[in-house]
């Protein structure tokens, strides 16, 4: 019989049973015993020969049998992955080339993908709810309304989609009046530009009257420059009236959409629909062109060259500032926002580098491990590149908010390097190469697994939601998660064993020359001796195991850190932090704002920004038109049916967010005062419609009403009929939100079948649907995650602990975003995924620790802190300096996603080394 020692190798609770030559005989676990007896020799299929001595009673149970009786249901996985991971440390240990080259082969194999990369810039699809409201209502209207609708026939107003377009605003140095020549005569160069010949591409080219939307034949016209150029004297004489004015053709032109900041010369303070003007701040252009077909394409590359050739004559322009947009500005915002990301990614990667490198040298030149460093990131990188190939193969096209994935991959997989960095550095360094892999990976394995599946779990549940922009970053991310951990275990660690090999031999981490003696692989019998007797007297959280690489900052937290927060004063003082803390974002998750508005979609700073600014300032007083739908045939010519209508459309009328009746296109009401002028009363359905055919709508002033009426087949009928109110100031997101429901639930209380929809919904939609995507998420992903902690960490308190954390660090990031100007929307609830995923990182970390270190809950706090403080620190840092670089970004979401992940690092820590542990230690499962 030989006696042999257990050498604790921590987090874990597994021990090394060494014989008295040293050897290295097996790995088995149990915190009661302290002495092995060792009948024979001892392998893995051999068990029940190893006999563990308690040296208070001189009991002896076999190992197997122990076993058995700690192998309870929340550990049994842990014991299990312990056990696999030691076993393919060693092989990892024994073939590091094959292992070393498989990810990289893999993934040039799969970077094949990139060949058929696609990208999705439709702001549309990308930023509104797949599944919204107003999409559904969209495709109604286009049905109901499909024969009267084309755009060779129509207005604005009756336009389901935006389609394309060009706008161009006109305003002056120091806001003086626009209407007057020197500035008029500009806009009418810019307006005659537009109006010739184009060419766009080769030989080909087009005129605008060949592109527009049309109404009888002619495109829409721009009221003031057709005031203008009839007479010049015009506006000197006071003689245009706002929002409405009278066209030199005795017609009516709608002026509200084309001024802003206009001051009236008005009698008695009474505003009318037609008050004179005095002057105006603001003038706008606006040109409506098909997209139907054919011409989605050539609009597209005319919007292109015309404002180009409207910057061009601009630019000398003094006094003058001309800014535009068009359909296709939201899709070139998002790709110049894309390639300003990708060039500032070197800038990441190389701080990240000299952060990593530097993190993993120390005083040894022997054990500093800057080539581990530079090898972590390569398997992030490998682990990125393997994903976007596969995404792209498959057809899963790139949104702008994929360009954060890389930040996100290489903070996530630094920290699982840095966790294995820390497992080996506690392993007894005279153990050969082999068998200090295999502890590493086994010590490591449940941080790394835990995270990864927590992670890839979030992702999973954000891949379902109704956001595009959500979905396809949740499904590119959490493949490259999940890629990252394979790589870890293989490309990494491999990586590991050739450090390993280096440190054994003894040679210098650059030059690669012996400087040292090769670290003996046995110890003296004398120094295995003194080490056990030390080892027995000591408190498991202050033993220092035999060869045993120490890191500064690991004694730290051991000597320093650890003692000082589980000071009892200090306790009680990190209570009270913790309920300020708290307290804080409770108070700003009850103020915070919802709603991505369309600055938010473009670069800051832009021309399409500063466009965005003078539109919301000056032009949302006469917008958008909301449609009243009536999708049921009606008798129309029953006093009782038009009462119906009128006080449906009253009850918007009368709302702050809607303009009053003068502002109403209603057909009904037209049709009703013409009826009273030519004197017909009581009539009849065949009078009713007769006239209303064959007269009413052939009048000049009111075929526009044609586009509003759906007659059956027999035209004796009217299947279904629309009626339009002007939305009024809506300055804010909270005005649009509110203007929608407003619009919703009169047409929901209308007693005929009815909707209420606005192009303009289409992006409302999203104030909806984001508190109940976010709630959805956030509770499956956190209820996931509670599953997966039960499975994983063998301690139920310690599983509703990291739940309980996870939570907190939540509710810290949406209230504290809201101090820091971050509403609630599609791209903060994907930064909230991302928080659910960072947040269990650090509460898993520390927890597992916890659980696997051995005697009092002060102890097991401390030794947890002294084995994963350090990596923690180096993963939190490590994430800084990858996202550190978004701050500087002009787009608002890669800018957001710096200020969420900002805050959820900062709260992680806070967390993961002070609230959690300071709870363990307190409420904690003991030994």
């Amino acid at each position: 019989m030989k006696l042999g020692i257990i050498r604790r190798f921590l987090p874990s609770t597994s021990y090394s049973i060494l014989n008295a030559d040293g050897d290295d005989l097996d790995e088995k676990s149990d915190p009661e015993y302290s002495v092995v007896q060792v009948n024979g020799h001892i392998d893995d299929q051999t068990t029940t020969d190893v006999q563990i001595l308690d040296p208070d009673n001189n009991n002896s149970e076999t190992t197997r049998e122990i076993c058995c009786k700690s192998c309870g249901p929340l550990d049994c996985i842990d014991h299990r992955l312990r056990h696999l991971f030691a076993a393919w440390g060693r092989i990892v240990a024994r073939h590091p080339w094959p292992i070393l080259l498989l990810p990289i082969l893999v993934t040039i194999g799969l970077s094949v993908g990139f060949r058929y990369v696609t990208m999705e810039t439709n702001q549309e699809k990308i930023y509104t709810p797949q599944n919204g409201k107003a999409k559904t209502e969209r495709k109604i209207v286009d049905d109901l309304f499909s024969s009267v609708s084309w755009e060779d026939h129509a207005t604005p107003a009756r336009l389901t989609e935006l389609g394309r377009y060009i706008q161009i605003i006109f305003t002056t140095d120091d806001d003086q009046n626009v209407l007057i020549s020197a500035l008029l005569d500009k806009a009418s160069d810019v307006h005659q530009m537009v109006l010739d010949h184009i060419t766009i591409s080769g030989n080909v080219s087009y005129r605008y009257e060949n592109l527009c939307i049309k109404w009888h034949d002619s495109c829409l016209a721009n009221t003031v420059l057709t005031l203008y150029e009839d007479n010049e004297d015009y506006f000197t004489d006071n003689n245009i009236s706002y929002p409405y004015s009278f066209l030199p053709d005795g017609n009516v032109g709608f002026l509200g959409a084309e001024l802003g900041d206009v001051e009236l010369w008005m009698e008695d303070e009474i505003e009318t629909q037609f008050s004179p003007v005095k002057s105006a701040k603001t003038f706008r252009l606006l040109y409506y062109l098909k997209s139907e077909g054919e011409f989605d394409e050539i609009n597209s590359k005319f919007e292109s060259f015309v404002i180009k050739r409207v910057r061009k004559m601009s630019a000398d322009w003094e006094d003058v500032n001309v800014v535009t947009f068009t359909s296709r500005t939201p899709d070139d915002e998002v790709k110049a926002a894309t390639y300003e990301m990708i060039v500032l990614f070197p800038i990441a990667a190389a701080l990240l580098l000299i952060f990593t490198v530097g993190s993993c040298m120390t005083k040894d030149p022997v054990r500093s491990k800057p080539w581990l460093a530079i090898a972590a990131l390569v398997s992030t990188l490998l682990a990125m590149l393997s994903a976007l190939g596969v995404m792209f193969f498959v057809g899963v096209p790139f949104v702008d908010m994929v360009v954060a994935m890389p930040f996100i991959i290489i903070g996530r997989g630094l920290d699982d390097a840095f966790i294995m960095l820390a497992a080996w550095r506690q392993t007894d360094t005279n153990l050969p190469v082999e068998r200090r892999m295999s502890l590493t990976l086994a010590d490591s394995v449940m941080s790394i697994t835990a995270t990864t599946v927590t992670d890839t779990l979030a992702f999973t549940v954000g891949s379902i939601s109704s956001f595009v922009s959500i979905r396809t970053f949740c499904v590119y991310t959490g493949l490259a998660v999940v890629f990252d951990y394979i790589y870890q275990i293989t490309f990494f660690a491999a990586c590991m064993v050739f450090s390993g090999r280096r440190e054994a031999a003894g040679r210098h981490c650059f030059t690669m020359k012996r400087i040292q003696k090769p670290y003996a692989i046995v110890a003296k019998q004398d120094e295995v001796t003194d080490f056990v007797s030390k080892m027995d007297k000591q408190p498991d959280n202050t033993t220092k195991s035999y060869g045993q690489e120490d890191h500064a900052f690991m004694t730290f937290f051991r000597n320093y850190f650890g003692p000082f927060i589980l000071n009892p004063c200090m306790k009680v003082i990190v209570v009270f932090i913790y309920l300020g803390y708290i307290g804080v974002a409770i108070w700003g998750c009850s103020m915070v704002e919802q709603g991505l508005t369309e600055q938010d979609l473009v670069r800051q700073g832009s021309e399409a920004s500063k466009f965005l600014d003078l539109k919301y300032k000056y032009f949302k007083t006469y917008e958008p038109a909301v449609s009243l739908v009536i999708k049921t045939e009606q008798n129309y010519w029953e006093a009782e049916t038009q009462e119906i209508i009128e006080r449906t459309l009253s009850k918007l009328e009368e709302d702050k967010h809607f303009h009053d009746s003068s502002m109403t296109i209603s057909w009904l009401h037209e049709y009703k005062r013409f009826l009273e002028l030519v004197g017909i009363s009581n009539i009849t359905k065949d009078l009713f419609m007769s006239i209303l055919r064959e007269q009413f709508l052939l009048i000049p002033a009111f075929e526009p009403f044609q586009l509003d009426i759906v007659f059956d087949e027999t035209n004796t009928s009217i299947k279904s009929s629309r009626y339009f109110v002007l939305g009024k100031d809506l300055f804010t997101s909270d005005d649009e939100k509110a203007m929608m429901l407003k619009a919703r639930q009169v047409a929901k209380d209308c007693e005929f079948d009815a909707i209420a929809y606005s192009p303009a919904f289409i992006y409302f939609d999203q104030f909806v649907a984001v508190i109940p995507t976010t709630v959805q998420n956030m509770v499956i992903a956190i209820g996931s995650i509670l599953c997966v902690s039960f499975l994983l960490i063998p301690s139920a308190t310690c599983c509703v602990c990291v739940t309980i954390s996870v939570v907190s660090i939540l509710v810290g990031v949406i209230g504290y975003m809201t101090f820091w100007n971050v509403n609630l929307h599609s791209v903060s609830l994907l930064t909230l995924i991302l928080s659910v995923g960072f947040s269990v990182d650090y509460t898993i970390h520390i927890t597992s620790a916890y659980v696997s270190a051995r005697g009092r809950r002060r102890d097991r706090v401390i030794r947890a802190l002294y084995s994963v403080g350090m990596p923690i620190i180096q993963g939190s840092l490590s994430t800084m300096f990858a996202i550190f670089i978004c701050a500087f970004s002009s787009h608002y979401g890669i800018r957001v996603f710096f200020k969420s992940l900002t805050l959820v690092n900062l709260f992680g820590i806070a967390h993961g080394l002070v609230f959690l542990p300071v709870i363990l230690s307190v409420l904690g499962p003991s030994q």
